[in-house]
């Protein structure tokens, strides 16, 4: 009976945050469902640790996604841009540690609001082109290094609660979320590498460098 408790806090935590979140618009129906299901996951495997940090940049990605006129996602994001990004850290959990779910989750975190942030600069620069339109892919800028870095630092403190260094899933965060915009340009030379899989691609290596920093 204890676990069929701790099984349906679960279920009806995801269900009521998915609710809300396709209410709010952050999500689509399909998105909605993803949610539900990754929550679910989360809660089953790591109970309110996990569930926490994945709230944290669930709400964090939405609301920086409000405020940036250009963001791709105002729309509410689609089931497959939620299991890109919260499918591998729960999976690589359950293989390599905790390490690897907040070094991936750090990655997503950082690489959504240095996205959504820096989209409200007043310019951006990629390598080989220069100067560039803020929201242009594969570009940075300065104020969305800064939300880069404040995203990371943030989820990382998920690291104290559970005894790991804040430090090395700090910078397996940055790299993931650096490797995520080295990789951009991908997209439009192979007609497969989209953002979805830039993503899974770059919180898949944060995870792994978090897993090996750790140790």
């Amino acid at each position: 009976m204890e676990n069929l408790a701790f099984y349906s806090i679960g279920s009806l935590l995801a269900a009521s945050l998915a609710w809300l979140a396709l209410r709010k618009g952050w999500l689509n129906g399909n998105g909605a469902l993803a949610a539900f299901a990754i929550g679910s996951l989360y809660w089953w495997v790591g109970g309110l640790w996990t569930s926490t940090a994945l709230i944290t940049f669930f709400l964090l990605g939405s609301l920086s996604s409000r405020i940036n006129p250009r963001s791709r996602d105002r729309g509410g994001r689609s089931a497959a841009q939620v299991l890109a990004n919260g499918l591998p850290p729960v999976l690589g959990m359950l293989a390599c540690g905790p390490a690897f779910l907040l070094g991936a989750l750090t990655a997503a975190t950082a690489d959504t609001l240095a996205s959504e942030i820096g989209g409200r600069a007043p310019w951006a620069w990629r390598l080989g082109r220069g100067r560039v339109a803020p929201g242009t892919n594969a570009a940075v800028s300065q104020l969305g290094s800064l939300a880069l870095l404040a995203g990371a630092a943030l989820l990382a403190l998920w690291a104290l609660p559970v005894g790991l260094p804040f430090l090395p899933v700090f910078s397996a965060g940055v790299f993931g979320a650096f490797l995520d915009t080295l990789t951009g340009p991908l997209e439009e030379r192979l007609s497969w590498w989209n953002n979805n899989v830039n993503n899974t691609v770059a919180v898949i290596a944060a995870g792994l460098l978090a897993c090996w920093l750790v140790g």
